[in-house]
């Protein structure tokens, strides 16, 4: 699941399919981004995405373009590049949605 902006409701998503036995993975871009940030104030949404199954990741370029360093991200959230992104779209995935 790709999220650009807003991600509480994919998460929100993920997580229903994850309880329903999905294995999700979202990976957060564009201004989505913002909320793998340590200290974000929705931050608590990605944490109940996790602790209900669903893998985070956050794209890298996103993270640069906003000023903040992978140092900062939140526990748990994988930093991945493009071409990590597109293998997720491409071969890791059943299905793929991009809200």
């Amino acid at each position: 699941m790709l999220a650009s902006d807003p991600a509480r409701w994919i998460l929100e998503t993920a997580q229903g399919w994850a309880a329903a036995g999905d294995v999700p993975t979202v990976v957060l871009l564009d201004a989505a981004a913002a909320l793998a940030r340590r200290g974000h104030p929705d931050a608590d949404v990605v944490r109940a995405a996790q602790a209900g199954g669903v893998a985070v990741a956050v794209h890298d370029g996103a993270l640069l373009r906003r000023g903040v360093a992978p140092a900062a991200v939140a526990d748990g959230v994988a930093v991945v590049d493009l071409d990590a992104v597109a293998d997720l779209v491409t071969t890791g995935a059943d299905r793929a949605l991009w809200y």
